[in-house]
């Protein structure tokens, strides 16, 4: 039998068999480590109880336990079962960082410039921060795989995983661009070096950095 197969290609205590099972899953679930952990939990407590069922049936512990893991399925297939709620997990969570993050870095910029876009005028915002097209981008973006992803999508189209990942990379794409236009923009002008002007630059590389690994992270859960 298949179980009889299983328990002896083991060759562990049921316990340990289990452990080392959902160690392999583990290392196969990316995203969030709270929703990770969440999984797994959930998925500890079902094999356990799937075990003793068995046990409670008459089977041996080794077998009850190899039977347990047979049911629940190969560590592979049961990652690519959660994937997708993981991946749209990880872009929610990064998607609200970077809304959060924006304004944090932003002001700094703002104080650094001295603008008063009420006293200028749109054009002369513009011209001093020329990335606001891509800043609405972002924002519009952010905002739309939010939506689609949460409980707005009772009454909007939902936005699968693969495209609120797709949309997590050129948020973060976008973001490395402004922080980088900003950053060269202070860079050749001939304003002076203060220290408004350092911790501008420096939230922005902090951010530049961050984008990075967000967009690297990103590309191996797509592949």
């Amino acid at each position: 039998m298949a179980i009889d197969r299983l328990a002896t290609s083991t060759g562990t205590r049921p316990k340990d068999a289990l452990a080392a099972y959902l160690s392999d899953l583990a290392a196969q679930l990316n995203g969030p480590r709270r929703r990770r952990d969440a999984i797994l939990t959930e998925l500890r407590d079902g094999l356990e109880q799937a075990m003793q069922d068995r046990i409670a049936a008459g089977l041996p512990r080794d077998r009850a336990a190899a039977a347990a893991i047979s049911q629940f399925g190969s560590p592979h297939a049961v990652a690519d079962a959660f994937g997708g709620e993981l991946t749209t997990a990880y872009a929610r969570r990064t998607i609200v960082w970077f809304i959060v993050t924006g304004p944090l870095v932003g002001i700094w910029w703002l104080l650094l410039l001295h603008l008063s876009p009420w006293r200028t005028g749109l054009i002369a915002l513009v011209a001093a921060i020329p990335v606001i097209p891509l800043i609405i981008a972002a924002i519009a973006t952010a905002g739309g795989t939010l939506a689609t992803t949460g409980r707005l999508m009772r009454w909007l189209p939902e936005t699968g995983p693969r495209r609120a990942l797709a949309a997590t990379i050129a948020i973060a794409m976008l973001c490395m661009i402004i922080d980088l236009t900003m950053i060269t923009v202070i860079m050749v002008s001939s304003a002076p070096t203060r220290p408004l002007m350092i911790i501008a630059s420096a939230a922005s590389l902090i951010r530049i950095v961050y984008s990075i690994t967000i967009v690297q992270h990103a590309i191996r859960m797509r592949v």
